[in-house]
Order: structure tokens, then sequence, then C-alpha cells
């Protein structure tokens, strides 16, 4: 059995654009079975970064191919994760992860700062209060 205690991760706090621009940003909520918020991330494989790690994380779980004109601010590292943010107006499909053939997320949402941090595993609450302050503090600059 592999001890995940000592593996770090990287992901993404991913924004709908057209709502980024209207300073209402709502941000992409993978639904976990048990009904908790998630947010595309994993594992960094060997010999990878965590931005490659995290937009494969994306891809592998909900579709997204993030490109580097998405990708807003800088990173935000949490403990053993390190979250980058995103603002896109592509659909995300949840789908079976690749290698292991297990479907990780029900289901996805667009909702509001509250209502994600409200209902997200805990982890991920000061990624996504981070990322959501530094979209206001931009576009009401």
């Amino acid at each position: 059995m592999t001890d995940r205690s000592n593996k770090v991760g990287a992901g993404f706090i991913v924004f709908k654009k057209d709502t980024v621009e209207l300073s209402e940003p709502l941000i992409l909520a993978l639904v976990r079975e048990d009904g908790q918020f998630d947010i595309p991330k994993g594992e960094i494989d060997d010999g990878e970064s965590t931005i490659a790690a995290a937009k494969r994380e994306c891809f592998e779980e909900c579709s997204l191919m993030i490109d580097d004109d998405e990708i807003m601010f800088d990173s935000f590292v949490h403990g053993r994760l390190t979250t980058y943010c995103a603002a896109t107006n592509k659909l995300p499909i949840v789908t079976k992860n690749p290698h292991t053939g297990i479907l990780e997320h029900t289901g996805f949402k667009w909702v509001g700062k509250e209502e994600f941090c409200n209902n997200c595993l805990s982890y991920l609450a000061p990624a996504a209060h981070y990322f959501y302050s530094e979209c206001i503090k931009y576009y009401n600059h």
C-alpha cells in the first residue's frame, strides 16, 4: 500500500471566464460521490513539474485542456498541494481516470465562492479564497 501522506500534488481552481470578467466569479466544483466539492488535482509524477501535473490532472478528471493564456496569477501552496488558477469558458466533461478506470467524481457544478467553500474538502478552501480575492482585485482595480 502506498503512503499518501508524503505525496505532493497539484491542481487547478477553475473559474468560468465570463463570470470572472463580470466580477461574479463562479468556480468549477467537481462533485464527489459523498456530495463534497473537489477540484481537478492529483499527485505529481516523478520528474513532472507542478504546472504540468495540474494541467494533466485537469484533463484527466474533467477533460479540460488548460491553455497557458487561461492561467491567472502565481501558484498558491497550502500544505502539500500547489494550486493554480485558470479562467475558461470550455465545457468540462467528467470522465473516468484513464489509468485506474475509476470515476472519481459524479459530475460538476459552477458555484460561487461561499457555496464552494461551505461544501469543499477543507484543505481546498484557502486556495479558493485566495484566487477569488485575486480575481476581484484584478477586475476591480
